[in-house]
């Protein structure tokens, strides 16, 4: 196992994680404090849990609108391609 340190809200913390994930992990983190950050910015310092917790959800939120535009764009997608399939198959 692997160690990254990485800063959420100005303090340090170590986190354990596979080999060769280490930029990741730090990328996420970054995520993560930015996050923290903003919330803090906004709510003040309510405490690490709560503001894990709210930028936990916040970041979900944001990941699952971006999942439900992608499936959207699926699956307009696939209806474009079932009507050209369907008019070439007409063609033959």
């Amino acid at each position: 196992m692997s160690e990254v340190n990485i800063t959420i809200n100005n303090r340090e913390h170590k986190i354990a994680c596979s080999p060769g994930e280490e930029e990741r992990v730090q990328e996420l983190a970054i995520l993560l404090n930015n996050e923290v950050i903003n919330i803090a910015n906004s709510l003040g310092q309510i405490g690490d849990v709560k503001l894990m917790v709210l930028a936990a959800i916040t970041i979900l939120d944001k990941n699952q609108d971006v999942i439900e535009d992608a499936i959207k764009i699926v699956d307009n997608s696939t209806k474009k391609l079932e009507k050209i399939y369907n008019k070439i198959e007409k063609k033959t």
